[in-house]
């Protein structure tokens, strides 16, 4: 991870022209970004053109970036509105998380997988199917949602980083979050009833 003052140089060095200095900066922050994207799109190959298209309008933009928020704060607000704009144009299916309760803290699969425990056959149809209509119902949900859910849920941002990324009040993030939880159990609540 690098040190605040390494990134502020190698900001300052970037803004200045120099390209090997974003690199820099590029290499850091890549694979959060391409995460970022990837838990909107879905799909690697538009996860990708995200991402590097993020850098892109990065490095044009360097030079009127303030420091008001973090450098990274400033990318996630790049790649979400890129992503956002993305999702209007093609609505890709989500592959999120394999339980809707407790949507904040970690998902049955990490419990399973740290309890070393191997689910039964039955389990595992259960859980695909789970994560199936999961995926049906994540589609649904407005852009503004989906982008909401993925930064609180999947990057694990607290509401006011998300608030800052998406460039909102942080009672805007606790109330998509609300209510993407009542539409995706509403849309759920017939799987999710099945003993």
């Amino acid at each position: 991870m690098m040190k605040a003052d390494e990134e502020r140089e190698l900001i300052e060095r970037a803004r200045r022209g120099e390209v090997e200095a974003f690199m820099q900066l590029v290499r850091e922050y890549e694979h959060r970004i391409l995460q970022l994207t990837y838990n909107l799109t879905r799909n690697r190959e538009d996860a990708a053109d995200l991402t590097q298209e993020t850098f892109l309008q990065a490095f044009r933009a360097i030079k009127d970036f303030k420091g008001n928020s973090s450098f990274l704060t400033w990318l996630h607000r790049i790649a979400v509105n890129l992503s956002l704009n993305f999702l209007k144009k093609h609505r890709h299916a989500s592959n999120y998380l394999e339980d809707i309760d407790g949507l904040e803290e970690k998902g049955r699969g990490a419990e399973l997988a740290e309890a070393g425990g191997i689910p039964s056959v039955e389990d595992s149809w259960l859980s695909q199917e789970l994560r199936t209509n999961l995926e049906k119902a994540l589609e649904e949900l407005p852009p503004a949602f989906q982008a909401t859910f993925s930064l609180v849920v999947q990057e694990g941002m607290s509401h006011k980083q998300a608030a800052e990324v998406l460039g909102c009040s942080e009672n805007t993030v606790s109330w998509r979050m609300h209510e993407a939880r009542k539409m995706l159990k509403k849309k759920l609540q017939p799987f999710l009833s099945i003993e």
